[in-house]
């Protein structure tokens, strides 16, 4: 069966089949079984990209159903979320997101067969100028493009490093529960990666008041590690140098290298983004039982308020 999936490292091989149930002589196969099923059914219009559809069965361990459940998720939330999740054209008010810094991935992965790293420092949020829509937007595009390119990211998964360092109450309160809410389930129920570790940095007690509140929207029990450390360089007892930029002590290169990189991978990726105004769902030809947010599953969500533990 001819097909375009990239051959894999021999150490991210192994993980991948360890953490993923992945088996090479067979990946083939199910991608276009995916495939088939994308393109039988008459309420989803979606890409069939194969690295897509195999990036969503890593995360959903080569379960099929599982993973069926999930890309119509992905798409389903489209129609609700199209804030976020509508509208990638690649222009100037996206790549002046990007120029902010507010997010930041690195252009390695910590190691060979390791994950990759997003570093978000929201100081570089102005609230008269920055929309949080506008980079919960560009965030979730560039994960997508990792989903797509990066079988680090794939296989081994994200880890979130949040800067907390002199962040103000104006620049947090822009970032309204519901936009959280969503955004969480996007993370937990729709995207084809997933997270390992978060971690907020550069802590301190006065400042915890102003994250305590994000924690609300977060379910009591977390499918990821989340550490809360006083300092930057606490984080290196979990993660190795290589994972971070220079401007943190680390060895991943400067942020303005990943901004620049990011800015040459938007705009190479201009015409695959602009398509993606095509796709969702059309809930009155779906057969079988609405979908999750079509029921107003979103609206229900709940987390519980917690203590977060300092190192």
């Amino acid at each position: 069966m001819a097909t375009t999936l990239r051959p894999l490292d021999p150490k991210l091989a192994a993980l991948a089949k360890s953490e993923c149930n992945e088996e090479p002589a067979q990946r083939a196969e199910i991608v276009a079984t995916i495939q088939t099923w994308i393109t039988k059914s008459p309420h989803l219009k979606a890409p069939t990209d194969e690295q897509l559809i195999l990036a969503f069965l890593r995360r959903c361990r080569f379960s099929q159903e599982e993973t069926k459940r999930r890309f119509d998720n992905y798409y389903s939330l489209k129609n609700v979320f199209p804030e976020v999740l509508g509208s990638r054209q690649v222009d100037d008010a996206l790549l002046t997101q990007l120029q902010r810094g507010i997010h930041v991935i690195p252009t390695r992965p910590v190691s060979a067969e390791g994950p990759r790293v997003i570093i978000s420092q929201f100081r570089n949020i102005d609230p008269k100028k920055s929309n949080p829509r506008e980079a919960f937007k560009l965030v979730f595009i560039m994960l997508e493009l990792l989903a797509l390119e990066c079988d680090n990211a794939s296989i081994s998964g994200l880890v979130w490093v949040v800067d907390c360092r002199d962040v103000t109450m104006e620049q947090m309160m822009q970032y309204d529960p519901f936009l959280l809410k969503k955004s969480f389930a996007l993370v937990e129920q729709c995207m084809p990666l997933r997270f390992a570790e978060i971690h907020l940095i550069n802590i301190r007690k006065e400042g915890l008041a102003i994250f305590s509140f994000v924690t609300k929207f977060l379910p009591s029990k977390l499918p990821f590690k989340f550490m809360v450390h006083k300092k930057s360089e606490d984080l290196y007892q979990h993660l190795p140098r290589d994972a971070m930029t220079i401007e943190y002590g680390g060895t991943n290169g400067y942020q303005a290298e990943s901004v620049d990189y990011w800015r040459q991978k938007l705009l190479e990726k201009k015409e695959y983004l602009a398509k993606d105004a095509q796709y969702g769902t059309n809930e009155k030809l779906r057969v079988g039982l609405a979908s999750a947010w079509a029921n107003g599953e979103l609206d229900g969500m709940s987390g519980s308020f917690r203590k977060l533990e300092l190192d």
